[in-house]
């Protein structure tokens, strides 16, 4: 009897221990291997649902087991109709009744309005706008418990602006620490934002923490894709993501050799072979293994058009995918320098190269159809699109000396880089 209560009395301390489990994750940044402070960090919560934001200069994230009593809590819900949308949208809301904050963030976790309204309880709309094309989060903190919508604006209003239909505004924006749910065994993913100039820059973990550490991001130019912010290719190749206006892009290259069904994608280093296909290949530039790891692999168009060359849930564009892209960057004249990326491998004079989009263009060069020839690495960069014209296919091309972007026909069999976007 007394080895069953002594046993009884371990087993209650250690479920006792597990209950008042805290987890500390501290987060810091490197930018160009430089140690750089955040201006937000923006946690979700992958397993539960839900997520919160952290702003300079705190950078501590404090994760303590959830009570039933908070798990049950009724969560207000939201949807957006639409969503992508034009401009403004309306968000429907379930309220569950009383004050409630609103708030509006860019996707860097800056605010950029919040209103305090009384809300009956039931079905109540607002009507959101952003000022600018991009990814935003509306939150609504009502009877202490926070919920959280992604909504993405093709194209912005000119202004930010919240407006409860029914109910009345109570005051000026307040700030606010919103309550995060987790227990342990959720996965987290953490995705850090940092600004240089007006150039916005972001990194994302996923992981399942279980003990206090330090997470350090590696901050790449542009903004990840909150739902997505890495992919991986059938190879095990990881590319890191970029949202730029409604659309979810790789920030590199595709380097895989074989279709996401297994099919391996036939290697042609051969010159006459290349300027005979009429089937998928691939090549490095100038056939060089070390060519790969900075500019991706170069690939004929029937390569680019089968539907199994990009991870799943991603596809190579369209060309009217790209329209949408460089019109969203302010057209073909000026979208180029801020899709190219500031590097040593463009050769000067690189004009116009900003990369404020996040895209990170490399030029890596092209591989002839006529006659299996490389040419133009460190001046010129293309990338295919699916769509053709007679016997051509259209692509999207930059070059070092200007800063626009343009789309052409081109020959089937000429090597190209490739990039997918997300369905």
């Amino acid at each position: 009897m007394k080895r069953t209560l002594a046993l009884l009395a371990v087993l209650f301390s250690l479920v006792s221990g597990l209950s008042s489990q805290t987890i500390v994750i501290t987060f810091e940044a490197t930018l160009n291997e430089a140690l750089t402070p955040l201006d937000s960090i923006r946690v979700m919560n992958l397993t539960a649902g839900g997520d919160t934001m952290i702003y300079f200069p705190d950078n501590v994230l404090v994760l303590g087991t959830t009570g039933i009593s908070e798990v049950s809590t009724p969560r207000p819900s939201m949807q957006a109709l639409p969503n992508p949308f034009v401009g403004s949208t309306e968000v429907v809301l379930r309220s569950v009744g009383g004050a409630a904050l609103i708030t509006l963030h860019d996707v860097a976790g800056r605010e950029l309005v919040a209103r305090w309204a009384n809300l009956d309880a039931g079905i109540q709309r607002i009507r959101v706008s952003c000022e600018r094309p991009g990814v935003h989060l509306l939150t609504v903190v009502q009877g202490g418990v926070r919920s959280a919508l992604s909504l993405t604006a093709a194209e912005g209003d000119g202004v930010a602006g919240i407006s409860p239909v029914g109910g009345a505004d109570q005051g000026a924006p307040k700030s606010d620490r919103s309550l995060f749910t987790w227990a342990p065994g959720d996965e987290l993913r953490y995705i850090g934002y940092a600004t240089e100039g007006d150039i916005v820059h972001s990194g994302a973990i996923d992981e399942v923490p279980d003990a206090s550490s330090t997470r350090t991001f590696a901050l790449f130019t542009g903004l990840a894709c909150p739902e997505s912010p890495f992919v991986t290719d059938i190879d095990g190749n990881v590319y890191p993501t970029v949202q730029i206006g409604g659309q979810c892009w790789m920030a590199a290259n595709l380097k895989t050799t074989r279709y996401r069904d297994g099919t391996p994608i036939p290697n042609v280093t051969v010159g006459s072979a290349w300027t005979q296909l009429n089937s998928g290949a691939w090549c490095n530039y100038n056939n060089s293994p070390g060519n790969d790891a900075p500019y991706g692999k170069l690939y004929n168009w029937y390569a680019a058009a089968n539907p199994n060359i990009c991870p799943q849930g991603w596809h190579v564009p369209t060309n009217a995918e790209w329209t949408v892209l460089t019109n969203y960057l302010g057209g073909d004249s000026v979208a180029g320098g801020k899709m190219k990326a500031v590097s040593p491998l463009w050769d000067a004079p690189n004009a116009g190269a900003t990369n404020e989009s996040g895209f990170s263009g490399l030029p890596g060069g092209l591989r002839y159809s006529i006659d299996g020839l490389f040419s133009d690495l460190g001046s010129y960069g293309a990338w295919w699109s699916t769509s053709i014209a007679a016997e051509y296919a259209w692509s999207l091309s930059l070059w070092k000396f200007n800063a626009g972007a343009g789309r052409y026909n081109n020959f089937r069999r000429n090597g190209f880089c490739l990039r997918c976007v997300r369905d």
